[in-house]
């Protein structure tokens, strides 16, 4: 299986993305294995199957544990995703989650921000294969000139929020690792879902999609979506993964060998919030 397409028919995340994956049959103890190897602390993963409009698929989250002091009650950890690899949970925050202002935690449980440079080193600095740190490494810098030009500064001086917390830095390394893990060497998509309405950010109420992610949409096929208010349907760094794996949209042909859902976190009433991914081989020429 080393072909693999996406029908990003109803939006796509990075977790969305994940959790297609692990649908595939990407083994969640061994991607959590895998990712402990970036050496981050104060997290749990959890990894659930949901419904969605009747669809089932597999939900991948992120569970930031309380800093140092917090009490850990009530939305404990529910600053973002949360994860632990057994009971269901409920989750709270939308797609535009990465445009929401939050700080990440060492372990020491002190809180800031990180700019590219630290992300990157987190990532060079783990034994993780080469072909994973640098497609990871690459994602971040995507988002980073993205913000950059947005904001008029240098890549360099971006200082991510939501984007360069653990959870995010967790779906784009694991993103590339489960494509490694699966042997996947081509990936396309489908044209990209703009959404509608609007989304809040620390920089006030912005039209969908927010500035940075229709930076990185720039070069790539989009179209209008389902109807509705469905909001933003491509975060950041989905948006950053398919500008750095994909090679395009047009489907492939291809011997279908496997399919998998990934379920996102919202709730339309007209069609279902999850990922389809395709993956199987070329036919022999």
């Amino acid at each position: 299986m080393n072909t693999l397409y996406l029908d990003i028919f109803s939006g796509i995340s990075g977790d969305m993305f994940l959790g297609a994956m692990i649908d595939l049959g990407v083994d969640a103890a061994t991607l959590e294995t895998e990712l402990a190897k970036l050496n981050l602390d104060g997290y749990l993963l959890h990894v659930s199957r949901k419904t969605k409009a009747n669809i089932d698929g597999v939900k991948f989250d992120v569970h930031l544990l309380p800093a140092d002091g917090e009490t850990g009650e009530g939305d404990a950890a529910t600053h973002s995703h949360e994860h632990s690899h057994s009971h269901e949970h409920s989750h709270s925050h939308e797609h535009s989650h990465e445009h929401s202002h939050s700080h990440s935690h060492d372990g020491d449980g002190h809180s800031h921000e990180r700019n590219f440079a630290d992300i990157k080193k987190i990532i060079y600095d783990s034994p993780l294969s080469d072909w994973v740190k640098k497609k990871s490494v690459a994602v971040f810098r995507r988002v980073a000139e993205a913000e950059g030009k947005v904001h008029g500064m240098s890549p360099d001086e971006v200082h991510f929020h939501e984007v360069g917390a653990i959870d995010s830095i967790v779906d784009t390394v694991g993103t590339c690792l489960a494509l490694h893990l699966l042997g996947i060497r081509s990936v396309t998509c489908s044209p990209l879902p703009l959404g509608q309405g609007s989304v809040r950010t620390d920089h006030g109420l912005l039209p969908v999609p927010a500035p940075a992610t229709l930076k990185l949409l720039e070069g790539m096929q989009v179209k209008a979506g389902p109807p509705g208010d469905t909001g933003e349907l491509v975060t950041p760094t989905a948006a950053a993964l398919l500008r750095v794996v994909s090679e395009g949209h047009r489907p492939p042909d291809l011997q279908l060998e496997c399919i998998g859902v990934g379920a996102g976190n919202k709730d339309f009433t007209a069609h279902p919030n999850v990922l389809r991914v395709l993956v199987g081989r070329r036919p022999e020429t």
